[in-house]
């Protein structure tokens, strides 16, 4: 029994060393870039204030775990946090959440944010969803007593352009700019918010200058409100706003300008964005939206994909669209096979449109660049610019939560580089060492985005502007 024990030991360390490369960048992964952050150890506050304090003293540990931090915006960042500390005394409860905003968007990172979800459930919004468009910010859904305002046009928030409002408040998410800017627009639709930016003159309403159709402008008041259905109120991307189910989460009395359901009447890419999208267009072409998340309804990612390419032959056609436009993040393993086999669908000398915009995010990014650079020459981007730069820090382990307040904290452990690759660097993600690809820029090559009117009519600019390819 003794002398098998013992060659059983041999022959498992010898099994060990033999197979240590196989597995030792997934434990490398797992050391590396999936910590465990270690929880506060407080009393319980004798005061909002003091917990406050405490949940600043905990906020100050996030650059033990995040890595997208440069040295000047880590100063910024202890600074921040000593001036919430000294005015914990002071702060109303939405002065303390942008300040905390604020402090972790010197990151400058898309991924490393204080969590949006707040802003939407904790702090009262107005009657009213918004969306920036290319002629500018626009109505699109609203409660009951403000549906006669349903598309205008805001011109301005409480005496401010509303241009020069998604500018400064852009300061409160990190990123690029596209990505900050579009993330604005939660601030400003929230009395609270806004007025602890300092640019409201009430924490209880609004006053929204707008304009119709026939150039007639009027202010309006908006009152806070609650949700009508708290328990409605889950994550709410960006772009949901562009669908009733989304702009009106909360808020079922709500009107879009859809109506109250999702219809056909919609822009194509915006029909039931949860499912596989995928037709044939005109000039032997082939449309296919993008698929974000983790599974596609009730099937995988990967299945997806294939069956939307299953009757195209290699060479078989003359042009590919992929619109991103949806596509926020996800796992871009699950795409990779569909980034390398679709463009063998494509004839040599033909053409890989790639439709990117702000909601384009994370995992989209990488499969942007995957598909870009698998398509060479016949690759063309267009739309508007990404939610993200091409070199940016994603990947994190435990939840990192503000023990009193709650607020977690997205942070991030692990470098990206789209555009020329990060092998060789320290903290290059594993899985990218691996699969990464230096796909170029990603800018738009062609800069192509819906107006209020051409998404009120069900149109798409962009797939139309492609027509005019072909």
């Amino acid at each position: 029994m003794g002398k098998f024990i013992k060659y059983a030991f041999i022959g498992w360390l010898l099994l060990s060393i033999v197979t240590a490369p196989l597995y030792w960048p997934y434990a490398r992964m797992w050391w590396v870039f999936m910590p465990s952050v270690a929880a506060g150890n407080y009393e319980t506050p004798s005061s909002e204030a003091e917990a406050r304090r405490q949940d600043a003293n905990f906020l100050s540990t996030l650059t033990k775990y995040d890595r997208a931090f440069s040295d000047s915006a880590r100063q910024s960042f202890e600074t921040r946090i000593a001036e919430i500390e000294a005015a914990a005394d002071d702060l109303s409860a939405a002065e303390f959440y942008l300040s905390i905003a604020e402090a972790v968007a010197f990151a400058d990172n898309g991924h490393t944010n204080v969590s949006i979800y707040p802003q939407h459930t904790e702090f009262r919004t107005i009657g009213a969803r918004l969306y920036r468009f290319r002629d500018g910010v626009h109505i699109v859904s609203a409660a009951p007593d403000k549906v006669p305002y349903l598309g205008r046009r805001v011109i301005a928030i409480d005496g401010t352009p509303i241009e020069a409002l998604i500018s400064d408040l852009g300061r409160y998410r990190g990123g690029n700019e596209a990505w900050r800017e579009l993330h604005s627009l939660y601030i400003i639709e929230s009395p609270e918010l806004f007025a602890a930016s300092g640019h409201g003159k009430s924490p209880d309403v609004l006053e929204l200058t707008l304009e119709s159709k026939a150039g007639i402008l009027e202010t309006v008041r908006f009152e806070g409100i609650s949700p009508e259905n708290p328990n409605d109120m889950d994550w709410r991307s960006a772009w949901q706003s562009l669908v009733p189910t989304g702009a009106t989460k909360g808020f079922k009395s709500w009107r879009h300008v859809f109506g109250h359901v999702d219809s056909e009447q919609l822009p194509r890419y915006l029909v039931k964005p949860s499912e596989p999208l995928s037709y044939a267009l005109e000039g032997n072409g082939l449309y296919i939206r993008a698929l974000p998340g983790f599974k596609a309804g009730d099937q995988s990612i990967q299945q997806a994909y294939k069956g939307m390419l299953a009757e195209y032959e290699v060479g078989s056609l003359d042009y590919l669209v992929v619109d991103f436009r949806l596509h926020d993040g996800g796992d871009y393993t699950k795409s990779m096979a569909f980034a390398k086999s679709a463009p063998q669908s494509v004839k040599p000398d033909g053409k890989v449109y790639i439709i990117t915009g702000p909601n384009t995010f994370s995992a989209g990014i990488v499969t942007v660049a995957m598909l870009k650079y698998y398509s060479g020459e016949r690759a063309m981007v267009i739309g508007e610019q990404m939610g993200d730069r091409e070199q940016f820090w994603a990947e994190r382990g435990s939840r990192f939560s503000l023990p009193n307040s709650g607020y977690s904290i997205n942070y991030a452990t692990g470098y990206h580089n789209w555009e020329s690759g990060c092998k060789g660097d320290k903290y290059c993600y594993t899985m990218n060492v691996k699969h990464e690809v230096p796909a170029g820029s990603l800018a738009t090559q062609a800069e192509i985005s819906q107006t209020f009117d051409s998404y009120q009519r069900g149109e798409d600019v962009v797939l139309d502007w492609i027509a005019t390819q072909h």
